[in-house]
């Protein structure tokens, strides 16, 4: 009767295949008499699984299994409780299992996952010993499986309770693979990579070992050595789909995308109709700017139906190239979703910028707005962006405030409203922002650096300002912005070398015109008109629009 009612539980076969459940096989004990409440109480957890109430379940189960003491109950309740989750009733169902049926490897095993997740790993290693003794070739991939939801802490803890195992069976190939898995997810990678060498060294066809070596080569940064181990995984497994692919996208890691495009044709011939390999060819001919080649694999992509929104989304990008408007716009209208949806959309408004549309890139955006809602905070910055392009700044500030209104934390509508309101001329207003920004996130160095330089230009706080962008250079010593910024405060203080050795340097670094604008002036106050002159020229010849660096030569009313 047992027998045929643990049979009923077809519903219950996908339990099998949950990562990290210990899922028993039908248990083959003989038939045995039960009462008529528990043969009821059975055949109503079978029927409740069957509906998927697996609460009602798996209660049922687990009080039949204390009360008949039944192995196969207890297993049944055990995998139930492993399928839902419900990590306290499993270890209990677990060690009732062990007990009644000690000598079944995957009681123990059971029993064993259920005292890792309660991070009792001295005992569980008893019983994993126990389950390998019993059954050499166990299923141990919950090692690794465990492995990913735990602490950094609780992983090391559970890798040194297996380190002894190790030892005792180091013929295992499974638990070796596990334990490596284990220790690259601690980025132990050299002991992983140690365990790999000796895996391999035992069983050269251990496919995933040779996939493991190459992937922790990769992760070390150590490409040449990454592609070394998946070339010979190639030749162990000659022509094989994924050791060629990983050996591409190695060859890209590596900046060698030549190569790479070669490795992508030879698999495209192979797999013609493979999208995973026609994509990436696709982006390697893109990035050689064979953009001809790129449009034939992405047009093959949409003919097979195939990644539509991506091959969409980057034909798109080769008819802006070439300066195709029309056809730009007819592929990033046809997107309808994907990772490069967004960016898509700011190709719509680039391209209406373009023909001199940019009350349709407006309507574009606000209608965009409308329909994706869940990317509103990045339509109102594309409006914003438009608006301050053309010079609308009251406009642009009236869209912020209404962002605002709906995403009054967001950082970037704050740091975007500071900028706009220095345009206007509300020093107030900028200081609140940025003020806000460092507030909610004093390493900042972008709005510190904002702030004070802000500061610096249009007040006579320059102590103020001289704090707030040595704040900003201790989080970003390199970046020409805040150098450029701490040389024009150490101007205003009148600390006149210590400014010119800043701005060359930030000059060096970065020729934008307001850095030519500064560096220029403090050579002018010093007297050194030549050199000035020459700095402000190479500024007006990159930027012949410049309103700082025209501005900045009305003011000392310099020709060139």
């Amino acid at each position: 009767m047992l027998k045929f009612i643990l049979g009923l539980a077809l519903s219950f076969s996908a339990m099998s295949g949950q990562a990290g459940t210990m899922a028993p096989d039908e248990p083959t004990q003989e038939s045995q008499d039960y009462s008529v409440n528990t043969l009821y109480a059975l055949l109503v957890a079978e029927m409740a699984g069957q509906r998927q109430l697996f609460d009602l379940a798996l209660g049922n189960y687990l009080l039949e299994a204390h009360r008949t003491q039944d192995p196969g109950v207890a297993g049944r309740a055990t995998q139930i409780a492993q399928y839902i989750g419900a990590d306290q009733a499993a270890l209990d169902a677990s060690t009732l299992w062990v007990k009644l049926d000690e000598a079944n490897p995957l009681a123990q095993q059971a029993l064993c996952l259920e005292l890792v997740k309660a991070a009792r790993f001295s005992e569980s290693i008893l019983h994993l010993q126990t389950a390998l003794d019993l059954d050499p070739k166990l299923n141990v991939s919950f090692i690794a499986v465990q492995g990913e939801n735990m602490s950094e802490g609780s992983r090391e803890l559970w890798l040194q309770s297996l380190t002894p195992l190790l030892q005792r069976y180091k013929k295992n190939q499974a638990l070796l693979f596990n334990v490596a898995n284990l220790h690259k997810q601690q980025q132990n990678n050299q002991i992983a990579l140690e365990l790999v060498d000796q895996l391999i060294g035992q069983n050269e066809e251990f496919y995933g070992a040779w996939t493991l070596k190459a992937r922790l080569h990769a992760t070390q940064g150590d490409v040449d050595t990454a592609l070394s181990a998946t070339q010979e995984a190639l030749e162990q497994f000659p022509n094989d789909k994924a050791f060629t692919i990983l050996k591409a996208r190695l060859l890209i890691k590596k900046k060698d995308i030549t190569q790479a495009r070669e490795v992508f044709q030879s698999l495209v011939k192979e797999h013609p109709r493979d999208s995973h390999i026609l994509l990436p060819l696709a982006l390697t001919e893109l990035e050689l700017q064979d953009f001809d080649a790129a449009q034939a694999s992405l047009e093959k992509l949409l003919a097979l139906g195939a990644m539509p929104d991506e091959a969409h989304y980057y034909l798109g990008r080769i008819a802006q190239f070439k300066e195709e408007p029309q056809k730009a716009l007819s592929h990033y209208l046809a997107m309808r979703g994907g990772r490069e949806y967004l960016a898509a959309q700011s190709g719509v408004v680039q391209v209406y910028i373009k023909l001199g549309q940019s009350e349709k890139a407006l309507q574009h955006i606000r209608q965009q707005r409308q329909q994706d809602s869940q990317n509103s905070q990045a339509y109102f910055l594309m409006e914003v962006e438009l608006l301050n392009r053309t010079g609308q700044y009251e406009a642009s500030l009236e869209v912020l405030n209404d962002a605002l209104k709906a995403y009054n934390g967001n950082t970037d509508l704050r740091y975007s409203r500071a900028m706009v309101s220095e345009k206007l001329g509300d020093i107030v207003q900028l200081e609140e922002d940025l003020a806000f920004i460092i507030d909610k996130n004093p390493k900042n160095a972008t709005a510190l650096n904002a702030l004070g330089y802000t500061l610096a230009d249009q007040t006579k706080r320059l102590d103020e300002a001289l704090k707030l962008i040595q704040q900003a250079r201790a989080i970003a010593p390199s970046d020409p912005a805040i150098m450029d910024s701490l040389g024009w405060v150490y101007f205003r203080l009148g600390r006149m070398q210590e400014s010119l050795e800043l701005l060359k340097k930030a000059y060096v670094d970065f020729p934008d015109a307001e850095v030519a604008a500064h560096l220029g002036e403090v050579l002018w106050a010093m007297g050194l008109h030549k050199e000035a002159k020459e700095i402000w020229n190479q500024g007006i010849k990159k930027q012949p629009n410049s309103q700082i660096l025209l501005e900045t030569l009305s003011r000392l009313e310099v020709n060139l």
